[in-house]
């Protein structure tokens, strides 16, 4: 049973992958909300599931994943979301800190709540709280192939990024199987 899990979520992290553009086709958006409702147990279920899982790749997060690695956030992405993070500020004796100054951060938060709009969609149709906030983890995944990229791999370009929705589609198809 592990090992068909395992599979599972391998499969899931390829399904993801080919959402981000692995192959273009006519379609290629549609095969991973289809394999996670698969999960669902119910027709009624996988119906929600389906849907929620396509909405919720909807929303753009390029401008966050570019922040993450380090990149100057040059576009609004998702209005909410962005006006969330960019009033964020610390205050440290008379100085303020804003979020916004500090990409990195900036786009690990606002990737964590571009994620939880995924996830929390996904987990309302599965019944499942726990994966309603396992989008929390999303900017984990893209920060843990940037680090494999730039220390071990060294291919540079989008491959982190790529390494990345791999990692982010296991991920989340973890979540809804377990």
């Amino acid at each position: 049973m592990l090992c068909l899990k395992l599979l599972c979520i391998a499969v899931g992290g390829f399904l993801n992958r080919i959402r981000g553009g692995l192959f273009d086709f006519s379609g290629n958006k549609l095969l991973f909300p289809l394999f996670l409702s698969l999960f669902g147990g119910n027709f009624e279920v996988m119906v929600c599931a389906f849907f929620a899982a396509y909405v919720g790749q909807q929303f753009g997060w390029g401008t966050y994943i570019g922040a993450l690695y380090g990149a100057a956030p040059t576009q609004a992405e998702v209005s909410e979301i962005d006006e969330i993070v960019n009033a964020v500020k610390i205050t440290l004796g008379k100085k303020i800190f804003y979020l916004r100054d500090y990409p990195c951060l900036w786009g690990f938060a606002a990737l964590a709540l571009r994620g939880l709009l995924w996830s929390f969609l996904i987990g309302l149709a599965l019944h499942d709280v726990i994966l309603m906030f396992a989008g929390l983890l999303m900017p984990l995944c893209y920060s843990f192939s940037y680090f494999i990229d730039k220390f071990l791999l060294k291919l540079g370009g989008k491959a982190a990024w790529n390494f990345g929705e791999w990692l982010w589609g296991g991920l989340l198809t973890a979540f809804v199987l377990w």
